[in-house]
C-alpha cells in the first residue's frame, strides 16, 4: 500500500540513491533489486513465478529472432510461448472458478492464491513478444534489463500496461535529478493520494452498507442508484488516484509511463469513454486482439459479404462490431471469471457496436429534428447521456449478476425517492460524520483539475502561477484531506485493480 510507512521509507531513500549514484548500470541494478524486494515483501513465493514468466518470454524473444527467415517456425514459437504465458494466467486466475463450476465431475477447489498484478505483467510480456514478432523492436539481449521492464515496482500493483519500446530507452538513459520534475512528481503523487484515501476509501463503507446487504429485496431503486453513483466516484478516484501515485513515483526515477486516464467522465460516447478509461488496457486490446482478429481472412470475407448485402457502411462496421464484442468479452473475463463481469463487458461491446451500426440513422434523426449538433448544449447532453450509459454498466461491474439485475430493475420500477430520507443517513453513518465534508471538498478539487485538463490546461503549471500563500494553502489542503481521511476510516484498503 503506497500510504504505508514501509513504502515511504522504501522508495524515498531509493530515489535519493539513484540521484547520488550517477552510474547507469548501478542505477538500474538498484531499481531491479528494489522492485524484486517490493514484490517479494507481500508475496515471497510469487516472485519466483514472475521471474519464470520473464525467463520464458526472454528466451522466446531470441527464438523469434533466430527463426526470422523461417516464418512458420517463428510463428510457432510465438503461439507456443503466448499459450504458455496466458495458460499460467488462466491457472492462477480461473482454475478455482472452473473447478467449482465443474464440481459435479469430482473436481475440488484447489484454493490457489491470485498473485498480485499477474494480469499486468503477463500482458506486458505478451505485448513484448508480439512486438518482437512484428519487428517493432529487437529482442532484449540483457536479461537484467528485461526483468526490470517487467518488474519495475511502481507498475506492479495496478499498471499501467507499459510497452517495451517506450520504457527500454528510458531505462537505458542515465537518470539525473531535476528539481522541477521532482516537484511535479510529488504534486501528482499527493493529488493521487487524495483521490484514493480522501474519496475512494471514505465512500467505500457507505456503498457496501447499501449494496452488500444479505437480503436485497427491501432495497429501493433510489438507494441503489445512490450507491452506483457513489461507486462511479469511488472506482474512478481509486484507480486514477492509484495511477497518479504510480506515475508520480516513476517520475521520481526519471521514468515517464503512459497515462491511463484522460477525464473519462467528460466523454461524449461510450467508445470515447473507453479511449479515456484504462487507456493502456484499451490500447493493448486494440493492438493485440482487435486488429489481428478484425483483419483475419474470415472477417475480411464477412466484411465483403456485409458490403454486398448491406452497403459500404455495414461492410465497414459489422466486422468491427463483432471484433468489439470479442474484445469486451475478453475485458470482462479479464476482470474476473464471474458471470457479471462477462455481462458487463458484453454490455459495453454491444452498446458501442449498435451505436456504430446506427450512426447514419442517428445523423438523419438529428437533421430531421434540426438538432444543433455543434452547440455546447448538445455537447453537454452527450456527456450526460454517456454518463448514464456508463453507470448502467457499473450495476453489473459492482454486483453479482442477479443482484445487479435486481438493483437495475428497482431503479426503473421501484425508485421511491422518499426512501433516501429514511435510509441514506444510516448508510452514510458507516463512516464518521466529517468524512463527507472531506469527500465533497476533495471531489470539487478533482472536478476543477479535470475541467482544466479537459480544456488543455496544465493544472500543475496553473498552481505554480498562483501567489505563494495561495499555492501553499492548496498544497496543505490536499495533504490535510489525505491525512485526516485515515482518522475517519480505520481500514486502509488496497487498490481495487490490484485484484485483477
Amino acid at each position: 500500500v503506497f500510504s504505508s510507512q514501509t513504502f515511504l521509507f522504501f522508495f524515498l531513500p531509493l530515489a535519493g540513491l539513484c540521484v547520488l549514484i550517477r552510474s547507469k548500470p548501478v542505477q538500474n541494478a538498484l531499481l531491479l533489486i528494489a522492485s524484486l524486494i517490493f514484490y517479494a515483501w507481500g508475496e515471497p513465493k510469487m516472485v519466483v513465478l514472475m521471474v519464470l514468466v520473464t525467463l520464458i518470454a526472454y528466451g522466446s524473444g531470441f527464438a523469434i529472432v533466430h527463426f526470422k527467415a523461417r516464418p512458420r517456425a517463428k510463428k510457432a514459437v510465438l503461439i507456443a510461448t503466448v499459450v504458455v504465458i496466458l495458460g499460467n494466467l488462466v491457472v492462477f486466475k480461473y482454475l478455482n472458478f472452473l473447478c467449482r463450476t465443474f464440481s459435479f465431475l469430482g473436481l475440488t477447489d484447489p484454493g490457489i492464491a491470485l498473485p498480485i498484478g499477474i494480469s499486468f505483467y503477463t500482458f506486458q510480456a505478451v505485448g513484448y513478444l508480439i512486438d518482437c514478432y512484428r519487428g517493432r523492436h529487437p529482442a532484449e539481449k540483457n536479461y537484467v534489463h528485461f526483468l526490470l521492464f517487467i518488474s519495475f515496482f511502481p507498475q506492479l500493483v495496478q499498471g499501467p500496461i507499459n510497452r517495451y519500446g517506450e520504457l527500454e530507452p528510458q531505462f537505458m538513459a542515465r537518470h539525473t535529478w531535476d528539481w522541477e520534475r521532482t516537484k511535479r512528481a510529488l504534486f501528482l503523487f499527493a493529488f493521487g493520494a487524495m483521490k484514493k484515501y480522501a474519496i475512494s476509501n471514505l465512500t467505500s463503507p457507505t456503498i457496501a452498507a447499501i449494496l452488500d446487504v444479505e437480503d436485497a429485496s427491501g432495497l429501493t431503486g433510489a438507494m441503489a442508484l445512490l450507491a452506483i453513483l457513489l461507486y462511479s466516484l469511488q472506482q474512478y478516484a481509486d484507480f486514477s488516484g492509484g495511477i497518479d501515485m504510480v506515475l508520480g513515483v516513476a517520475q521520481l526515477y526519471d521514468i515517464q509511463m503512459m497515462p491511463n486516464f484522460r477525464q473519462p467522465y467528460f466523454s461524449t460516447s461510450l467508445g470515447d469513454f473507453w479511449r479515456r478509461w484504462h487507456i493502456s488496457l484499451g490500447a493493448w486490446m486494440r493492438d493485440y486482439l482487435f486488429y489481428p482478429f478484425a483483419l483475419t481472412k474470415p472477417m475480411q470475407r464477412f466484411g465483403k459479404w456485409a458490403t454486398k448485402h448491406g452497403g459500404k457502411h455495414f461492410g465497414r462496421v459489422l466486422p468491427a462490431a463483432v471484433a468489439n464484442l470479442l474484445v469486451f468479452a475478453v475485458v470482462g473475463i479479464w476482470h474476473g471469471p464471474e458471470i457479471h463481469y462477462l455481462v458487463w463487458g458484453l454490455y459495453n461491446g454491444a452498446v458501442i457496436a449498435l451505436s456504430d451500426l446506427l450512426e447514419p440513422a442517428f445523423k438523419k434523426l438529428n437533421a430531421a429534428l434540426h438538432i444543433p449538433t455543434e452547440s455546447r448544449a448538445w455537447h453537454l447532453f452527450r456527456i450526460l447521456r454517456t454518463f448514464v450509459i456508463v453507470n448502467i454498466g457499473w450495476y453489473f461491474d459492482r454486483n453479482g449478476f442477479m443482484r445487479g439485475l435486481l438493483c437495475l430493475q428497482k431503479t426503473f420500477t421501484d425508485f421511491r425517492f422518499d426512501s433516501l430520507a429514511a435510509n441514506a443517513p444510516g448508510a452514510f453513518a458507516a463512516v464518521l460524520g466529517p468524512a463527507w465534508g472531506i469527500v465533497i471538498i476533495s471531489t470539487v478539487l478533482v472536478f476543477v483539475h479535470s475541467v482544466l485538463k479537459e480544456n488543455g490546461r496544465d493544472p500543475y503549471a496553473d498552481v505554480q502561477r498562483l501567489p505563494l500563500v495561495v499555492r501553499w494553502a492548496l498544497y496543505y489542503l490536499v495533504i490535510f484531506l489525505t491525512l485526516i481521511s485515515f482518522i475517519c476510516v480505520t481500514d486502509t484498503t488496497g487498490f481495487l485493480y490490484a485484484n485483477f
